[in-house]
């Protein structure tokens, strides 16, 4: 919590700011119904966001839109860290609750890289791979990663795979099974890793299950929890701790949205629909 009271009017700039980013050119009349302003309120914070340079002002009407300086804003920001920030304790929650450790992985460079894992913390056998990049088409965060892309992105990303150095990535036969593979894991919202990667990699003392982290409609990150071989039955395992899994993944996808803004968005009434003019 802050220890001070807000400044309103830095709150009230960045609001601007985040409007025109989103929906300008605009005016300022459409940015004081959205953000519940007074015009003369708005006017004066745009005259200072131009001063500043974060804005300009169109020639030939009074619509506002976002200049290159505003890029500087977000030099500094590494989403990685903000992600295992926001995630970590989630995920010790989990491992407190089902009693299996997981790992937290992003899509960077062609390839899943794991950004938190609490393996080694919690007495696997199986050293942590913190940072580790793994293959994408025969693991588990790799695959819900996929299967949840929007089609013009995915083509994009296999494109890319199938230049991989990983002989798991540019394998032919994983390549080939990918389609069918990819409707399982929408159907079953979740996914396993490959079983020859696992055997190769971990001697198949471990089985893992993986589900996505969706915020705003898009994936961003695949969680996965890591369960000994020897634990027992894997359907009976699979069953008792993937709900809570799901269950981490969303509360970790709300703590993202909440960071980011979104909900805000998301909690604007919708636009009424124009009434059809009578004939």
């Amino acid at each position: 919590m802050p220890s001070f009271e807000p400044v309103r009017a830095i709150i009230r700039g960045l609001q601007i700011l985040r409007v025109i980013s989103e929906s300008g050119p605009i005016g300022a009349l459409d940015i004081s119904k959205q953000v519940k302003l007074p015009q003369p309120t708005i006017v004066r914070i745009l005259e200072t966001l131009m001063s500043a340079g974060y804005i300009y002002r169109l020639e030939h009407a009074p619509m506002y839109g976002v200049t290159a300086r505003t890029l500087t804003l977000s030099k500094g920001f590494a989403g990685a860290s903000r992600l295992v920030q926001l995630a970590t304790p989630l995920i010790e929650e989990l491992r407190t609750e089902i009693g299996w450790p997981s790992n937290l992985a992003i899509f960077e460079h062609g390839a899943m890289s794991i950004v938190y894992t609490n393996r080694s913390e919690h007495g696997m056998s199986i050293s942590s791979r913190l940072g580790a990049r793994i293959p994408v088409l025969a693991t588990g965060v790799g695959l819900v990663y996929l299967a949840y892309l929007p089609a013009p992105k995915l083509e994009e990303t296999l494109a890319q795979l199938r230049n991989s150095d990983s002989k798991w990535d540019s394998n032919p036969k994983l390549i080939s099974e990918l389609p069918g593979k990819l409707e399982e894991v929408r159907r079953n919202q979740y996914a396993l890793a490959e079983e020859g990667y696992l055997k190769e990699i971990y001697r198949s003392q471990i089985w893992a299950v993986a589900v996505p982290i969706e915020v705003g409609g898009k994936v961003v990150a695949g969680l996965s929890s890591l369960v000994l071989q020897s634990a027992g039955a894997r359907n009976r395992i699979l069953s008792q701790i993937l709900p809570a899994v799901r269950k981490t993944a969303q509360s970790i996808a709300e703590r993202v949205a909440e960071d980011s803004g979104l909900n805000d968005l998301s909690s604007k009434p919708a636009a009424k629909p124009k009434r059809q003019a009578r004939a």
